[in-house]
């Protein structure tokens, strides 16, 4: 068994020289802490860790899974003995998972609740929210949300150490579409601050209270990436790993998210991972006298051998050199003894055997010479064991002097780094302090500044307004005055010119068709024609109230009153015969409120800002027919024409040829009334209004009467 031992030291120390010239001093540490020869952490710590990225009714997360993960991981590493990875709970997933959780908790020394995914706050109180979360009301959370209390009662037992870690700052998509049943229901924008009940508990969240964090653009937030870098540190106390946490994110996001700790610990360091006892690799002589003790450990030529090749001089190679000396000194002891007692057995043997005597004198020489070299060797390596006890002895007290003075000036240097460290965190928190009240100084001036702003410019914007008001119904006024003043100006002379054209071609065309016709039919054709005339003149008024003309109220159905009628047929979807002024067609305008027909301008005119405008062309162009300014191309000038020979009158015609005329025109012709309409329609139909062309019209009209 003792053999079997020292075989297995024997073997565990060749791995760790082998894997020192490999690595070096600083390495051979971790070597000996994997071989169990640093005690492991001795309290129970346990953590929870729940991701949720897949939520069910708001878009999803990408990194909630990925930050869980990672935290899992490095709890583990840290050698925490229970850690258990949750993803995508619903709410009964979610309460069965901390249910399960606070057995492991309630007799354990540190418990660390670690929760990625979407929170919120209503009134004050901080939710966390699972995947199937719908929260159409405020009052749903407390239904299908797990409030942060919840979490805090689950680690409540733990002896040493409670954290609750929220990765759950992020811009909520719940709050967008949540229903308040109370109007004075606070929904808040990131999570509440809060302050824990019991000592030694801390709370961490990603971003401060009333702020949101960033879910990041990597594989794992801002947050998460910042704690897998500090937390593992061995020896790095808790609250200065969220510092430098801290710090790496104000960093990565310019400035915009900032952590934030919640409750206080006692003046103990709390590391997640243990300090490593094996100093830094600037002090080689501490791991070579570890690798020191482990020879004496194993005590064998070929362990002082290894150690001598690797640490070639200085105190403890000589210190191993004297121990192989002391060690192969005590082996040549043991074999000269187990020599002579071979030969005495050799001796004893031929005695027994009745050997000669000459025999037996050598055997007895022989193990006498052999006893006499074994006791020479004892004397020799008892006396070799006393110098080199006495060497090894004052080599240990100018150890234990230097280890003394090295001691000494470790706490030294570990009480200015203590101090130091206490100063820049004083500082730090100093100017903290000085930059929140510069910033709540200066956020309050400029909101004065602003308020005093805003006050300025809407009471000018109003006096602007009001100003503007007025001048636009002043001008709106006089607008309409002159508009009106105008339109009854030009109404009174249009009527005043149209009744003294009406009444002389009446009068002709009384003198005419009395001449024509017996005097019933002229009576009967003159009402008629009276009765035309109105409606011409009335549904040529009608049509350019609404806006389907431009020209004056006339009695000529002429080809722009025609235009009229065709562009509210289009308009008002009627199917009203144009060549005709009809009373249907009448009736309908006059039901039409005003503005059916886009304006239509006549021959010279063109729409402008709601008015018909006439054309005035350049010098060298004038208007065309299709009411465009062309240039005007000049061409000499020919001699007139001898004026034509007047025709002659025409003979009245005899009596008797005379007499059948009235009696052709009642059976070619139709009816009188007929007849004097579908002149009226050709005579009409080339020309617009105005006193000249009323007077052409009337030519024409007299030419189709009398069938020319």
């Amino acid at each position: 068994m003792v053999q079997q031992t020292a075989d297995l030291l024997m073997r565990t120390f060749r791995s760790i020289i082998s894997a020192k010239r490999a690595l070096g001093i600083a390495g051979l540490s971790a070597i000996l802490i994997f071989c169990g020869l640093h005690p492991a952490h001795a309290e129970r710590r346990v953590a929870l860790v729940i991701g949720n990225s897949a939520y069910q009714n708001v878009a999803k997360l990408s990194n909630p899974a990925n930050d869980s993960a990672a935290m899992a991981a490095t709890f583990k590493e840290a050698g925490f003995d229970v850690v258990e990875l949750k993803r995508d709970l619903k709410t009964s997933e979610m309460r069965r998972a901390l249910r399960d959780f606070s057995d492991a908790a309630r007799d354990s020394d540190v418990a660390i609740v670690f929760y990625a995914g979407h929170g919120i706050e209503i009134d004050g109180a901080n939710y966390l929210i699972p995947t199937d979360a719908v929260l159409e009301r405020d009052i749903d959370a407390f239904d299908e949300a797990i409030p942060l209390d919840r979490l805090l009662a689950v680690i409540e037992p733990a002896r040493k150490l409670r954290l609750v870690i929220l990765d759950a700052c992020r811009d909520n998509p719940f709050v967008k579409s949540m229903k308040r049943t109370i109007a004075s229901r606070a929904i808040g924008r990131g999570l509440a601050q809060v302050e824990p009940g019991s000592a030694n508990t801390l709370i961490a969240f990603a971003a401060k209270a009333g702020s949101t964090a960033s879910d990041g653009d990597g594989k794992n937030s801002p947050f998460t990436a910042a704690l897998v870098k500090y937390l593992p540190k061995p020896g790095l106390d808790l609250r200065k790993a969220f510092g430098f946490a801290r710090d790496e994110v104000l960093k990565s996001t310019g400035n915009r998210q900032e952590p934030f700790i919640y409750g206080s610990l006692g003046g103990e360091d709390f590391p997640l991972v243990a300090a490593v006892p094996v100093p830094a690799a600037s002090n080689p002589g501490q791991a070579m006298r570890r690798d020191y003790e482990l020879a004496e450990r194993v005590a064998t030529l070929e362990a002082w051998d290894l150690f001598i090749a690797t640490y070639h001089d200085g105190f403890y190679a000589k210190l191993a050199q004297a121990q192989r000396n002391k060690l192969e000194a005590e082996q040549s002891r043991l074999a000269a003894i187990e020599k002579a007692r071979l030969a005495e057995e050799e001796r004893a043997r031929l005695a027994a055997e009745g050997a000669k005597a000459t025999t037996q004198a050598k055997a007895a020489a022989d193990a006498k010479a052999a006893a006499k070299s074994a006791e020479e060797a004892r004397a020799a390596a008892e006396k070799k064991t006393a110098l080199e006890e006495a060497r090894i002895a004052e080599v240990e007290r100018a150890q234990a002097k230097a280890a003394e003075e090295a001691r000494v000036a470790a706490d030294k240097k570990q009480q200015n780094e203590a101090a130091k460290a206490a100063e820049v965190e004083r500082s730090r928190l100093a100017q903290q302090t000085r930059l929140a009240e510069d910033a709540r100084i200066a956020a309050e001036n400029a909101k004065a500044v602003a308020d005093a702003k805003a006050v300025r410019e809407r009471l000018a914007l109003e006096r602007a307004k009001a100003l503007a008001e007025v001048q636009v119904a002043e001008a709106a006024r006089s607008k309409a005055e002159a508009e009106a003043k105008a339109e009854e100006d030009a109404r009174v002379t249009a009527a005043k010119a149209r009744a003294a054209e009406q009444a002389k071609a009446a009068e002709a065309e009384r003198i005419r068709l009395a001449a024509l016709a017996p005097a019933g039919a002229a009576a009967e054709d003159g009402k008629a024609r009276g009765s035309s005339e109105d409606i011409t003149r009335s549904l040529v008024s009608e049509l350019r109230r609404v806006g389907c003309g431009s020209t004056a109220a006339t009695d000529d159905w002429n080809v722009a009153a025609q235009k009229a009628l065709a562009q509210y047929n289009k308009h008002a979807g009627t199917q009203f015969d144009v060549k005709v002024a009809s009373l249907d067609a009448l009736q309908s305008v006059r039901e039409r409120p005003a503005g059916i027909c886009p304006l239509v301008c006549e021959h010279g005119f063109e729409a402008s800002g709601g008015k018909c405008v006439k054309i005035v062309c350049g010098k060298g162009y004038e208007l065309s027919e299709d009411n465009a300014c062309e240039r005007v191309v000049r061409q000499k000038k020919e001699k007139p024409a001898p004026a034509a020979a007047a025709p002659k009158p025409r003979a009245a015609p005899a009596p008797e040829a005379r007499q059948p005329e009235p009696a052709r025109s009642r059976t070619a012709g139709g009816s009188m009334e007929a007849r004097i309409a579908q002149c009226q329609l050709r005579a009409g139909g080339r020309e617009g209004g105005g006193a000249r062309n009323a007077n052409r019209s009337f030519q024409r009209l007299d030419a189709c009467l009398r069938g020319q």
